[in-house]
C-alpha cells in the first residue's frame, strides 16, 4: 500500500498503538482512540487485508537464543543477480534481514551468530551462494532498534 492512502487519523493512531503493543486487545485500543470495539475490530481487519499490518510477532532477545553477536555483511553481486541474492539469503538462517541498496553495494544482510568461528562460516556461505566478494561490519553494541510507527 503507498504511502498510507486512504488512511484517516483514527486508522494512523490504530497502527501507531499496534506498533508500540502488538497484543492490544480492542478494548484497549477502542477507549484508546475514542470508537467502539466493533468498529475497532472492523478498522483492524481492514488494515490487514490491505497490508497496512502485515503481521504480529514477538521480539525475542537474540542473546536468549544462543546469538549475541550481530554483524552487516556488504554484498558486491552482480547486477544481473539482484533478485537472486534475497533468495539465496533466505537459505542461510542466520542472516536476519536483507536488504537492496544504492552505493558500492548492491545487498546488506544482518547476521546474528553465536560466536566469531560461526561468523566466518556464514560469510564463506553467503560468498559461495552468490559467488562474490563482501565486507564485513561487526555490531559492538545496540543503542536501540525502533519499531517504525505512524505519526499521529
Amino acid at each position: 500500500m503507498p504511502r498510507g492512502e486512504g488512511l484517516d487519523r483514527q486508522d494512523h493512531r490504530l497502527l501507531a498503538l499496534l506498533a508500540s503493543d502488538g497484543r492490544a486487545k480492542l478494548s484497549a485500543l477502542a477507549e484508546a482512540t475514542g470508537l467502539s470495539v466493533s468498529t475497532v475490530q472492523t478498522r483492524v481487519r481492514r488494515l490487514e487485508e490491505i497490508g497496512a499490518i502485515t503481521g504480529y510477532r514477538a521480539l525475542v532477545s537474540p542473546e536468549t537464543l544462543g546469538c549475541p553477536l550481530a554483524a552487516i555483511v556488504e554484498i558486491y553481486a552482480d547486477p544481473s543477480l539482484d533478485e537472486e541474492v534475497p533468495l539465496a539469503m533466505e537459505k542461510i538462517s542466520q542472516v536476519q534481514s536483507c536488504w537492496s541498496v544504492a552505493g558500492d553495494a548492491t545487498h546488506l544482510v544482518l547476521v546474528r551468530v553465536g560466536d566469531a568461528q560461526e561468523l566466518e562460516q556464514v560469510i564463506n556461505q553467503i560468498r559461495s551462494a552468490v559467488h562474490t566478494r563482501t565486507r564485513t561490519t561487526m555490531v559492538l553494541r545496540s543503542h536501540f532498534d525502533r519499531v517504525v510507527a505512524p505519526k499521529v
